[in-house]
């Protein structure tokens, strides 16, 4: 990858990832969503309907946490600051995120309505592939740096 394309690509992601962490410590209602706590808060809307708020907003707050952390490694790792543990909490994150995809883009569509619309879906989905994908590409165990 170039390195234009890699540096726009990495700084984007880690801005994703702040401002998604900012959303959902503040829990905030933001891009139409009818549930607080951003994209966050609609993965744990989805996995946990019935349970309490309080549950809910500490788990919300606990990923939020862990996305703007992600964001900071994921800078690190692209200047190559060296930090012993950012491979391990990158490689953590990226689960992290695959579960993500799989609750908000697989199970919550399907789960709301037989009807999913295709368009609608991919511009749901696309934009947390690219997130897993420079997340790949910044950890040195699935990169070829």
């Amino acid at each position: 990858m170039n390195k234009i394309g890699c540096i726009l690509l990495n700084v984007s992601v880690a801005l994703y990832l702040f401002a998604n962490g900012i959303v959902g410590i503040s829990r905030e209602k933001v891009l139409g969503f009818s549930y607080g706590g951003g994209e966050f808060g609609k993965m744990i809307d989805t996995i946990f309907k019935k349970a309490n708020g309080d549950f809910k907003d500490t788990l919300i707050i606990v990923l939020s946490v862990c996305a703007i952390a992600a964001g900071v490694f994921l800078l690190l790792a692209f200047f190559r600051i060296e930090i012993p543990v950012t491979d391990i909490i990158l490689f953590v994150f990226i689960c992290l995120w695959v579960v993500f995809i799989v609750i908000v883009d697989i199970i919550n569509p399907f789960q709301n309505s037989n009807k999913v619309k295709f368009l609608e879906y991919l511009l749901q989905l696309t934009p947390h592939l690219m997130v897993l994908g420079a997340l790949i590409t910044s950890t040195k165990r699935f990169s070829k740096k």
